[in-house]
């Protein structure tokens, strides 16, 4: 049996320190898992286990029976016609192919044929953080139990620079890592999240109507969080209408086949690379504003373009994250820590960990 898991290597383990409870919670998401029957026999899988480990001892103990094999090998199952697109493929798992269409089947594998699951998520609430994780798949072969032991690996990333954020003032940001439903589940986009701003009487969606230019923030200008070199830029797809509408079918059409599928998702978009192969990554800008070009060397706080609604966007926001990488389908999301961030009450953050947390810098 072949066990192949993403991300491939090691799973990045997005700590939040909890100081008003002493604990630490260890968050991680094991993307997807490919289970291969490379055996003359038929196998039969029954039991998935997990184990979480702490400094190689179990604290943690997390078993699947032969129906919930099932039941998730027929989720993988109901989207491979989707990741047939080598495009959603990346973005979604960070490959352009994991499981073979032809020879995908259930918790019976015949020889070659093979299984898997997708987004397991796991949190662990301890006095410090897991390392490891171990996946034990249980199966019968010539009415043999045996079993297939994969040891997954666990780090807490830092970063190679040191960065700033990516706007001025006080922002909301929305969809971070502790929330596994919305960004964590594509492959870059891990640990992304997205920054809009309340106005003055705190509403988010302004009174005067769904504008783009009525939402208080639009046009903002957005900030490289670190020295580096602008390695791809776009400025040629216009924005959504209004909040809540997106461009037509048509234009999309249209911009799909001179440009391909990433304006499609990201709009304008400026893309920078940070010295230690950590790539900064700023989507949804107002066409024709931005302000650097391809190969060109930009300072710490420079201004790359102005916040908007382009793309797959429903609302004007900024849409940041940090990869390891320059391409963003399949460059793999990481952390990223801030040198210059505030919270409500003036305590210093350096890791975005809340979702709808509000944050401020000068």
């Amino acid at each position: 049996m072949e066990i192949s898991y993403l991300p491939s290597d090691y799973l990045i383990n997005g700590l939040r320190k909890l100081d008003y409870i002493e604990r630490v919670e260890s968050t991680f998401l094991l993307r997807a898992v490919k289970i291969r029957n490379d055996s003359d026999d038929v196998i039969r899988l029954v039991q998935y286990k997990f184990e979480i480990l702490k400094n190689n001892n179990c604290v943690r103990t997390i078993s699947y029976n032969e129906e919930i094999i099932k039941e998730k090998s027929e989720d993988v199952k109901k989207i491979l016609d989707r990741l047939v697109n080598p495009d959603v493929s990346k973005i979604f798992l960070g490959v352009e192919q994991f499981w073979d269409v032809e020879n995908y089947s259930s918790n019976i594998l015949k020889p070659n044929q093979e299984t898997g699951f997708r987004l397991e998520y796991f949190t662990h609430l301890d006095f410090g953080s897991v390392n490891k994780l171990i996946l034990t798949v249980t199966y019968i072969e010539e009415e043999q139990e045996k079993e297939k032991v994969c040891t997954i690996h666990l780090f807490q990333h830092e970063n190679r620079n040191e960065y700033i954020f990516p706007l001025k003032g006080t922002w909301l940001v929305l969809n971070t890592f502790d929330n596994p439903y919305e960004h964590r589940r594509m492959h870059s986009q891990e640990f992304g999240f997205d920054l809009g701003q309340l106005d003055e009487n705190m509403n988010f969606l302004p009174p005067k109507g769904n504008n783009n230019e009525n939402f208080c923030f639009h046009g903002k200008e957005v900030l490289a969080i670190a020295d580096g070199e602008v390695i791809d830029t776009f400025d040629l797809i216009p924005e959504n209408p209004v909040a809540g509408e997106l461009m037509s079918q048509e234009l999309v059409k249209e911009t799909f086949e001179k440009h391909g599928y990433k304006p499609i998702v990201a709009g304008n978009y400026v893309i920078v690379e940070h010295s230690g192969n950590e790539s900064s990554f700023y989507a949804h800008l107002i066409p024709g504003s931005i302000k650097v070009n391809k190969g060109e060397k930009v300072k710490q706080g420079q201004v790359l373009g102005l916040l908007g609604n382009s793309g797959n966007s429903t609302a004007p926001h900024l849409h940041f994250q940090l990869m390891k990488g320059t391409d963003f389908l399949t460059a793999r999301g990481l952390p990223c820590y801030f040198t210059n961030l505030t919270g409500l009450e003036g305590e210093k953050i350096e890791l975005i960990d809340n979702n709808r947390s509000i944050v401020y810098t000068e």
